[in-house]
């Protein structure tokens, strides 16, 4: 096997692990979202899976990925104080879900990055990557919105927030996904120059 193989096993692995770690930690807790978080993360890694038959992410984004899953199964499930963790305040009046957000989106558009140098390779100028890489991390964080949305029509209570605070959440997506464009632009620049790429920028 591969080592590429060998990391997707891995992350599989590490995964399924996860998604019934929470499953039992939800049920046994009696968290009001277990078998909303649940589901969907599982579905959202189906996707990934799907991408990644193509994209042929590398083990360092796979993991990332793994662990933003993670991280979202806990700010749904996990309770603090009887509430889902995703409501603890961390710094001052930001909740975890500000932070987690800027995060996931950010490890998207690495992500996205990745996926689009396998599939452009040196066609794109780093300047094209980054600025793709960071309009797909804002789509698909605006999906987890509808997303959430949809589960309003489902429960009573999801505590995805009012108006106001789906549009936080969006500037918290594109923050943390502009912060890691501009990273992987400029290593992108340095990488090329110092190879002796064209279209660098």
């Amino acid at each position: 096997m591969s080592p590429e193989a060998r990391a997707r096993v891995r992350a599989l692995a590490v995964l399924a692990a996860v998604l019934v770690v929470f499953a039992v930690y939800g049920t046994l807790a009696d968290s009001p979202f277990t078998w909303f978080y649940v589901p969907i993360t599982a579905v959202l890694a189906g996707l990934v899976a799907l991408v990644d038959r193509s994209a042929r992410f590398s083990p360092e984004v796979l993991a990332a990925l793994v662990a933003i899953a993670a991280g979202n199964l806990a700010g749904g499930v996990l309770l603090v104080e009887g509430e889902p963790l995703y409501l603890l305040e961390l710094v001052g009046p930001v909740r975890y879900d500000k932070l987690f957000h800027a995060t996931s989106t950010g490890v998207a558009a690495w992500a996205c990055w990745d996926a689009l140098t396998t599939w452009a390779g040196t066609a794109w100028s780093a300047g094209g990557l980054a600025a793709a890489a960071f309009l797909m991390a804002c789509g698909t964080g605006a999906l987890v919105e509808v997303v959430e949305f949809a589960g309003t029509s489902v429960f009573t209570n999801t505590n995805v927030g009012d108006y106001g605070d789906n549009m936080l959440d969006l500037v918290a997506n594109a923050a943390g996904a502009a912060v890691v464009a501009v990273v992987l632009w400029r290593s992108a620049v340095r990488s090329r120059s110092a190879a002796g790429v064209t279209g660098t920028r």
